[in-house]
């Protein structure tokens, strides 16, 4: 029988396998700050934000040139080929004929229910609600790049201390064999050691195989798809502090930076405006206009009686005589006055009040996201708070217990079974205790980024 267990533990042995060290040796750590400015700036959500900049300058540029008066420059050249009627020899002849003109003209609208200063203001708000639509985008992307953060840190913190238990295991199997050979104890006991080890040891893996995918997904993030996950390591790189908020302070510090509440404004603003250039479509329009004109003709010219021919002749004008004297200028002030366009207008007035409508509804909607979303990572941290302190009085309660089993389990008054489950709970407190520490960290980053306390979060 013994020999049987002997060989049992031996195969046992030899079952063990290599570890992968963590961390891996040379790797390139990455701060928090490093990987939210990195997010910040390549994460496809926030560069897609960021295409509408340009064409809401340009809108803004083009709603302040509507002030400016329009010109418009025109030139035309026809040249004309067949046969025609030429009364002075009463006969069809061929004739080529070529005519061209040229003009320049302006007009300016004087008035037009102030349609241009609320198309102006339309436009400034809409430049400044694409900022705060890519603000309120930036902050959902780190919000969440946060939490994923922290899951990858969690389970580096779950890794380093199942190391620490193999470790342990190890050092207690490397005793209890010795007991063993000295026949001091069942060789049943380190069976289970071994059982116990090569169950930590798939865990191991799992966590790290978990963790490698996890990195992979921050590096996507940051569009480092270059680095490979075993290269690279993350870390919070920046002490949290040990803030204190209060409810209130922090309910009137999130309402005071939501980007969403700044969006909404703004979107209200825009279509408050379109609303009124809307009905300043029922005003009548007054534009000024000018224009310069001129052209030739291969026709123009005198006519004259040929002594020797005994012909009539036409002699075309020169081509700088006819632009200098066909050169004529008008002015023109005009009015517009709308009567009835089949209900145009009033079917534009009634879409922008609908416009004007929903944005409020979706600021009322949006500050109440906001409330609720304050409201839910505060009590998140008050109870983050809470676990975190049971979590110190259980590893102290679980550290105090577990020496006095060890100390007892090696001097012979302890059964083996007593000492596992000493060695479990303290194993377990000690993860409990670093989850909790974490995820208080991130209920902490969360509530400031929330309140403005963070710009870049």
């Amino acid at each position: 029988m013994r020999k049987r267990l002997r060989l049992l533990l031996f195969l046992t042995l030899g079952l063990a396998q290599t570890l992968p060290p963590f961390p891996a040796p040379n790797v390139r750590w990455i701060t928090l700050e490093t990987f939210l400015q990195r997010t910040a700036e390549a994460s496809l959500q926030v560069l897609a934000a960021s295409v509408t900049f340009r064409s809401a300058d340009w809108d803004y540029y083009q709603a302040q040139a509507s002030f400016l008066p329009s010109l418009q420059a025109n030139a035309n050249l026809s040249q004309n080929y067949g046969t025609t009627f030429d009364p002075f020899a009463f006969s069809r002849v061929q004739q080529t004929t070529t005519f061209g003109s040229a003009s320049l003209s302006a007009s300016l609208t004087l008035f037009n229910g102030f349609a241009n200063h609320y198309l102006l203001r339309q436009a400034k708000y809409a430049r400044l609600l694409t900022h705060a639509t890519y603000r309120r985008i930036q902050t959902e992307v780190l919000a969440q790049a946060l939490t994923q953060f922290f899951q990858t840190i969690g389970d580096s913190i779950a890794i380093e201390l199942q190391r620490q238990r193999i470790e342990r295991l190890s050092a207690q199997i490397q005793r209890l064999q010795a007991q063993v050979e000295a026949g001091q104890t069942l060789s049943l006991d380190l069976l289970s050691l071994e059982a116990q080890k090569a169950r930590e040891e798939a865990q191991y893996i799992a966590l790290y195989n978990r963790h490698r995918e996890n990195k992979l997904n921050l590096l996507l993030l940051m569009r480092w798809e270059s680095l490979s996950p075993d290269s690279v390591e993350f870390t919070i790189g920046l002490p949290v502090p040990e803030k204190t908020f209060t409810h209130d302070e922090v309910v009137e510090a999130a309402f005071r930076y939501a980007p969403e509440l700044e969006e909404a404004r703004f979107r209200t603003l825009v279509q408050t405006y379109a609303l009124k250039a809307a009905r300043s479509g029922y005003a009548p329009t007054l534009s000024l206009s000018a224009s310069l004109q001129t052209n030739y003709s291969s026709n123009a010219g005198d006519v004259r009686f040929d002594p020797q021919t005994f012909q009539i002749i036409r002699q075309p004008y020169p081509f700088e005589r006819q632009v200098r004297e066909n050169f004529n200028q008008a002015v023109s002030l005009s009015v517009f006055v709308p009567i009835f366009q089949n209900f145009r207008r009033r079917a534009q007035v009634v879409r922008a009040e609908a416009n004007l409508a929903s944005a409020q509804v979706n600021a009322l909607q949006q500050r109440q996201a906001v409330q609720r979303r304050i409201e839910s990572a505060y009590l998140s941290w008050e109870s983050a708070q809470v676990t975190y302190g049971a979590a110190q009085r259980s590893l102290a309660a679980a550290e105090k217990a577990y020496l006095q089993a060890q100390a007892q389990y090696e001097a012979g008054r302890l059964s083996y079974w007593a000492f596992r489950e000493a060695f479990l709970t303290y194993t377990q407190a000690q993860i409990d205790l670093a989850q909790a520490g974490l995820d208080l960290k991130l209920r902490t980053l969360l509530l400031l980024a929330y309140t403005g306390y963070y710009q870049n979060l």
